[in-house]
């Protein structure tokens, strides 16, 4: 496998992976009993907080992956997009559920 398509791939993963915490906290809530289940996070807010840095925290290794200057095209825009996904679902989160 060639390094750039290495490169591209992890890109995707990592950007995946960050947008993990919205399946989680679904998940939380699924598993729950009714209404028990929706004060998890509540309950826990440090989980959320913790799953939201960890998401921008992707972001920013993304961000400066991308902005090196020998990295491929597949990996910019796969970068950007997955860049773009993650702050939108993290920005949706913190407008919806707040801080």
């Amino acid at each position: 496998m060639r390094r750039e398509w290495l490169l591209s791939v992890s890109a995707v993963v990592f950007a995946f992976l960050s947008s993990q915490h919205h399946n989680l906290m679904m998940l939380l809530f699924a598993v729950g009993l009714g209404n028990a289940s929706m004060s998890v996070m509540t309950q826990m807010p440090w989980l959320r907080e913790a799953m939201l840095i960890m998401s921008l925290v992707l972001a920013v290794a993304i961000a400066y992956q991308i902005s090196l200057p020998k990295r491929p095209t597949a990996m910019r825009v796969t970068g950007m997009f997955s860049l773009i996904f993650t702050l939108g679902l993290a920005g949706w989160s913190v407008l919806h559920f707040g801080l």
